[in-house]
């Protein structure tokens, strides 16, 4: 059975992986992101397959920023949290020190392409990945393939607004603020009447809402109501058939309960035209996994 490097540029870490080509690890590694260049980026990743050249047929990389689909040397646009990656080839210079096929995408569409190879989009035609972090990440499958769009920014769900009023300091409400973990954070506490503080993150707030706490439970409903809305939204461009909800807070089965008890009054406006499609919500399957299985699976195609 083939095998394929899979490399997953992140924030703090770089995770590697080499998987067979139904997408079993059977190695796996990972490295601080401690780069100050993108040539020192370019010469570790070589270093890190270079052992493995001749046992693997090509390399997929996830990496922020966006890279233009049919784009042969996988450049980088705009670098996202690695800003000195913009503008980086990394694709052509990979393949120029490797001698392998090298296959770049974004990292939330490899998160969304990992899902629909081996995870909870399995076997969809039109699905949507959303990873919920700091802000709203992930990506669109269309038969397979990601959607990128004509400026590789669709699935950019984060800069999604709901409003043309903007909040204190000029930012418009968005997905991103109202989608995160924060907000839920933000929802739990003031529901609980206190300050929302540095100490209180996603653990904390499912301790709470675990432990059957009121007023919590009333915040994980506030926010799953407002996700819920977001999804309508997007179920009324996309129609796809399931959303899959991934990062973290996403292991949290009072967090899918909650979505899925939320969505009738999402979707209730609705009715009046003649309703909607109720949006089906599931959990990701694949973990921190999903950005390395998508990522090969750019490589395989690549490598054909």
């Amino acid at each position: 059975m083939k095998e394929y490097f899979g490399i997953d540029i992140g924030g703090t870490a770089v995770k590697w992986a080499v998987l067979t080509e139904d997408y079993r690890v059977v190695e796996r590694g990972s490295l601080p992101t401690a780069f100050e260049s993108a040539d020192e980026v370019v010469a570790v990743l070589a270093d890190l397959v270079r052992p493995y050249v001749g046992r693997v047929s090509a390399v997929g990389v996830s990496a922020p920023g966006g890279i233009y689909e049919g784009d042969p040397d996988g450049t980088i646009h705009r670098g996202g949290a690695l800003l000195y990656m913009d503008g980086c080839p990394l694709g052509r210079r990979l393949r120029e020190e490797l001698g392998l096929p090298v296959a770049v995408n974004n990292d939330g569409k490899c998160c969304a392409l990992g899902e629909y190879a081996a995870g909870a989009l399995r076997g969809v035609r039109t699905g949507v990945v959303l990873a919920v972090g700091t802000a709203i990440g992930g990506g669109i499958v269309l038969d397979g393939h990601v959607l990128r769009g004509a400026h590789c920014f669709a699935g950019e769900f984060s800069f999604l607004r709901n409003s043309i009023d903007e909040s204190e300091g000029g930012m418009p409400p968005t997905f991103a603020i109202s989608g995160g973990w924060r907000s839920l954070a933000g929802l739990v506490c003031e529901e609980k009447g206190i300050e929302l503080t540095d100490d209180i993150d996603g653990r904390v707030v499912f301790d709470w809402v675990e432990a059957g706490d009121k007023a919590a439970l009333r915040g994980l409903s506030r926010y799953a109501l407002l996700f819920d809305q977001w999804l309508a939204n997007l179920q009324a461009v996309l129609d796809p058939e399931v959303f899959v909800i991934a990062g973290g807070i996403s292991r949290r089965p009072e967090l899918m309960a909650a979505l899925r008890a939320q969505m009738p009054a999402a979707i209730a406006p609705f009715e009046a035209f003649g309703g909607m499609p109720e949006p089906q919500v599931k959990a990701a399957e694949m973990g921190n996994d999903a950005n390395l299985a998508g990522a090969v699976m750019e490589a395989i195609r690549l490598a054909g």
